[in-house]
């Protein structure tokens, strides 16, 4: 029901400004993906979609490893910026809600890299760990390119749990 009223009330306020404000922060939990889990697979997969990440994505995230203070940096601006109350932009709970998200998908991110890190080097270049690690960064990749795909249509991403935990957070700030 509060699902329901949540939509209902802000989707006719969606402009095409909101929507690809929305889509940006999604690029914090995609380089800590690939810095997680998409060096060790993607030498892996077939050759043009390495080499299409090499010449996209693989500068960016070389730059994001170099300077690890970039995320924390990057992490509260967003969160001072769109998630305070007393943020200094106007309120656009669209951008708001995507924003809090993908700063939700990077935590989970991240504490799931540390968790694969800390496994024991055996096991993370076995075939069980590289499946793990496969599966992981599909979730990341996954979740990443709904979020996206749902913020160009104008719509609110139904994540299990991670939705659920922005909307209790939004609506107690309100």
């Amino acid at each position: 029901m509060i699902l329901k009223s949540f939509n209902k009330d802000y989707r006719d306020h969606i402009t095409i400004v909101d929507r690809l404000g929305s889509i940006l922060p999604y690029w914090l939990p995609l380089l800590e993906g690939l810095q997680n889990f998409g060096q060790q697979i993607l030498p892996d997969y077939p050759f043009s979609l390495m080499s299409l990440y090499k010449k996209t994505l693989m500068p960016i995230v070389i730059f994001y490893v170099t300077n690890p203070a970039l995320a924390f940096i990057i992490f509260f601006v967003l969160y001072y910026l769109f998630v305070r109350t007393k943020s200094p932009i106007p309120n656009r709970p669209f951008i708001r809600f995507n924003v809090l998200q993908s700063i939700l998908l990077f935590l989970i991110n991240s504490l799931l890299g540390a968790t694969f890190r800390a496994l024991p080097i055996e096991f993370r270049m076995s075939s069980y760990g590289l499946m793990l690690c496969n599966t992981l960064f599909w979730f990341v990749l996954s979740t990443i390119i709904y979020s996206i795909i749902k913020s160009i249509q104008g719509k609110y991403s139904k994540i299990p749990v991670i939705s659920q935990a922005v909307r209790i957070q939004i609506d107690n700030q309100l």
